[in-house]
This record gives structure tokens, sequence and C-alpha cells, in this order.
């Protein structure tokens, strides 16, 4: 069970504080945006819209998930942010890839994004480890999540080779 005599101590997070940078970050990158896509010629409000609602939902399942009654709960709306993040990371790359809005302020999207998923994953770990140590989390829950774990690293790994494998193929044309 979690008690906070502070219901705005979420605040003191590094993750929440990172996560609204993230967010400020994200409402002045898509103010760089054209109005239309350079390649495809489509609008691009839908994107902007998205990457705004990624942006705040980070932040916001950070809050909510604070304040809930349960470790377990915690993590579960932490687990909301990092889905949301990940959404985000993969809308600045879209943009990176397809040149759209400033080329500096998606890098940087992208390594903040990245660093927050880290920092989200080490806090969702440490709670999760909690929870196991205060039996609110079981150990097939902890064996499930490593699993899961592990299998996103091969995956990431996959593709950071074909990437590589992509570039040379690209380099050898």
């Amino acid at each position: 069970m979690l008690s906070h005599s502070n219901p705005l101590g979420y605040r003191n997070l590094l993750t929440w504080q990172q996560a609204n940078d993230i967010f400020e970050l994200t409402e002045k990158f898509v103010v760089s945006f054209p109005s239309k896509h350079p390649k495809t010629g489509q609008y691009l409000t839908d994107l902007k819209d998205q990457m705004i609602r990624s942006a705040r939902s980070v932040v916001r399942n950070i809050e909510e998930g604070y304040l809930r009654t349960s470790t377990k709960e915690y993590i579960s709306f932490l687990g909301f942010s990092a889905g949301s993040l990940e959404e985000l990371i993969g809308d600045f790359k879209y943009c990176q890839k397809g040149e759209i809005g400033d080329p500096k302020g998606c890098a940087k999207g992208i390594q903040m994004g990245v660093g927050e998923a880290k920092m989200l994953q080490k806090q969702i770990k440490s709670l999760e480890e909690k929870g196991y140590r205060e039996k609110t989390v079981s150990g097939n829950d902890m064996a499930r999540k490593e699993l899961k774990n592990r299998a996103k690293i091969e995956k990431d790994f996959d593709e950071y080779l074909k990437d590589i494998l992509d570039k040379s193929d690209n380099k050898n044309k």
C-alpha cells in the first residue's frame, strides 16, 4: 500500500520532471511543422495533435499513478506512461525520417524520450521489487515481466542489427 504525505510529491520525481520537459519540447517542436508533409502533401494536423496527446499522457499518468492506493496500480500507470512515451518516440523518429519540423528539436525529443524510457523502466522495476518484498506483487508477475523485458531487448537488438545491415547494404550500392 502506498501512502503519500505529500499529494504533490510526484513533482520531486525525475521521471515526472523530465516528462514535463518532453511535453514542453513537443509543444515547441510541433509548431515548427510545415502545414503539409513535405513528401506526401498531407496535412500534419493529426500528427501534431497526437504528439501533444502522447506527451501529455506521459506526464498525467505519472501523476495519476502516484496517488493510486497500491504499488501494483502505480506500476500500471507508469506502464501507461511508458507506452505513450514509446508512441511519442516513434512519432519523433517518423518526423526525423520524413524531415518534418526542426531537426534539432526532433533529435532532442528522441534523445530525451529514450532517457525518460530508461528512467521509467528503472522506476517500474524498483516498484515491482518493492511490491514483491511487500507481497503485493507475486513471483509469477515478476517472472512474466522479466520474460517480457527479455523479449523486448531481443526485438530491439534485432531492429538495431537490421538497421546496421540496411545501412551497410546502402553503402555498398
